[in-house]
């Protein structure tokens, strides 16, 4: 799909500016961890057992004083939603509510719950490269027509989101085999290069994202495998290729193309004398937008 001039900056003007102004924030025990659209706040005024509003937050209840009684509650709350068809795309994965990665959950909430309230998600990337002479190429993912979230589009080889309870190291192995059949003797190699973050609108909410990306060397003669139904196609892509399609369409999901550019950057394919190369750095890693308390 190309709209728009050719440039990658293209990527970042896929969504408008996020006005937070709009939205009403969540807080959870005096923390700020989320936004709230007013429609969404509306629904949330129906359940006054659970959620008490003021001129700018929607505030869960104090009287729920632990991890486990916060997590049942709004688990009701979202129960009742989803019979009425306002939380859609339930995964039956549980997400850690916090600001940070290194903190404490301060409550655990369906994933596909997490845009409603403008949370904080974390997920996990991984590039797969294969050497050609002196270059790389790199596996790209269509993914399948019945996904909920972006569905055929371009995406990277693994990349799945970061439940409660399980390490990054893990997930990686996990997503890795479900996603690509890599074996995990060959994805423990994966090494970590750092991240990206996002904040985009969404039709249900806000996604807020911090994923943690992998490059993978595979060898020539592997072919990724799709064993979750998840991918329809995989296709080896030159560098050239991957360049090509970042200025010229929106093919990748959003998340995927900042990981790809990310990619680029680190080897050598965009530098300074791009003329989008200062644009492009913080962007990829826009700031966690939400107040300390």
């Amino acid at each position: 799909m190309q709209t728009g001039p050719a440039g990658f900056m293209r990527q970042f003007r896929r969504y408008p500016a996020v006005e937070f102004g709009r939205y009403r924030r969540f807080v959870v025990a005096d923390h700020h961890v989320g936004w709230v659209t007013p429609d969404f706040a509306r629904e949330l005024a129906t359940f006054p057992e659970v959620f008490r509003l003021d001129d700018q937050s929607v505030l869960l209840h104090d009287h729920f004083d632990s991890v486990e009684a916060r997590s049942r509650a709004v688990a009701d709350v979202l129960a009742s939603l989803r019979g009425r068809n306002l939380v859609l795309g339930w995964r039956d994965e549980l997400y850690p509510v916090n600001r940070r990665f290194d903190e404490a959950p301060l409550l655990l909430m369906e994933r596909a719950a997490t845009p409603l309230f403008g949370l904080l998600s974390y997920g996990v990337n991984v590039n797969g490269l294969v050497r050609d002479g002196a270059d790389w190429k790199v596996w790209v993912a269509r993914r399948s027509a019945t996904k909920h979230v972006d569905p055929g589009m371009l995406d990277i080889i693994v990349g799945g989101g970061l439940p409660y309870g399980i390490s990054v190291h893990d997930n990686l192995l996990k997503e890795c085999a479900e996603e690509a059949g890599i074996p995990p003797e060959v994805a423990r190699h994966a090494s970590p290069v750092g991240l990206v973050t996002m904040v985009i609108p969404a039709a249900e909410g806000l996604r807020i994202g911090l994923q943690f990306n992998f490059d993978l060397e595979l060898p020539a003669d592997f072919t990724p495998r799709n064993t979750d139904g998840e991918v329809a196609e995989f296709q080896l892509w030159s560098l050239d290729e991957l360049e090509r399609s970042l200025r010229e369409t929106d093919d990748f999901m959003f998340d995927v193309a900042l990981v790809n550019l990310d990619l680029l950057i680190r080897l050598g394919r965009i530098g300074p004398d791009d003329a989008d190369y200062l644009d492009i750095i913080p962007n990829l890693r826009p700031a966690i937008p939400f107040v300390r308390s």
